[in-house]
């Protein structure tokens, strides 16, 4: 059985390949050409240019890119398994040089494996990619998920730097109509008539004072302004007491003033409808 040259990787030591690459590293990986012409637009300008007469097959072509990117690249390029990510860096590395290389064959792969869990763990970061690369769908899906950062703490410069001014428009935008769409609820007769509308009375006929509702109200923008998702809120409201208040309002002949199976349910829905990227946007 014939030895591989320690030079090459292992997976890429076929001697019928007639493209040799070199790493950074100095790692050699022989590719057949036309694998590198049909998956790779920069590869198939780059051999389709007149070679020296003297040029002798294969080909070596240093590229000086580190090898545990080179190698994922390659092997997305020529339909091999690739090895688990092991953080974002690497998948940002990755997707530049697959920019690079123009390869829309893996742009497609990490594109389709945007929503696992390693992505969702930093969404701020996610929407810097689907907005680089234009990916509408993938945008539209990581939005919603941004509203539990607090944009302006300081925490996110660096990332929200990388934005280019109209994607960094187009997410503050967001932010912004979401906190609007959810006051515009809250304050709005439609889902809280109880509470908005004026003059508003009991059934016994005396007036009702909505001093409680207006607390709580906003108590709701406040919370909705520190985090825009709203997911701490039908969590944490039951322990506030501006709910408590609100729930516990009646008149004198006896009768509540609000609901709370209702109101709480108002709520929810009022919060669904305003972080929903297809209704804010």
């Amino acid at each position: 059985m014939a030895t591989i040259p320690e030079r090459y990787s292992p997976t890429f030591a076929d001697p019928s390949a007639d493209v040799v690459l070199q790493s950074l590293e100095g790692t050699l990986y022989r590719v057949h050409n036309f694998i590198l012409r049909n998956t790779s637009g920069f590869f198939r300008t780059m051999l389709s240019l007149p070679q020296p007469i003297e040029t002798k097959l294969p080909y070596e072509i240093p590229v000086g890119e580190k090898d545990v990117v080179m190698e994922r690249v390659l092997r997305m390029m020529c339909g091999l398994e690739i090895p688990r990510w092991s953080s974002f860096d690497e998948v940002e590395a990755t997707l530049e040089l697959i920019e690079k290389w123009d390869a829309p064959g893996p742009l497609s792969v990490i594109r389709t494996a945007i929503a696992s869990p390693l992505f969702a763990s930093d969404p701020l970061r996610v929407y810097v990619l689907t907005s680089h690369f234009a990916w509408e769908e993938e945008t539209r899906d990581v939005l919603a998920h941004t509203l539990k950062l607090q944009l302006f703490s300081g925490e996110h410069d660096e990332m929200l730097c990388r934005l280019s001014s109209r994607s960094l428009l187009h997410l503050l935008s967001y932010h912004n109509r979401c906190k609007t769409k959810f006051k515009e609820a809250l304050d709005g007769t439609d889902l809280f008539a109880a509470g908005n509308e004026e003059p508003r009375e009991c059934g016994c006929g005396k007036r009702r004072d909505n001093y409680p509702w207006r607390i709580l109200k906003a108590k709701l923008l406040a919370e909705f302004e520190l985090r825009p998702l709203g997911d701490n809120i039908l969590i944490d409201m039951s322990g506030w007491p501006e709910s408590a208040a609100c729930w516990r309002a009646k008149c004198m002949c006896g009768n509540l003033y609000y609901d709370q199976v209702s109101t709480v349910a108002n709520i929810k829905e009022s919060i669904k409808n305003a972080i929903d990227p297809a209704v804010s946007m």
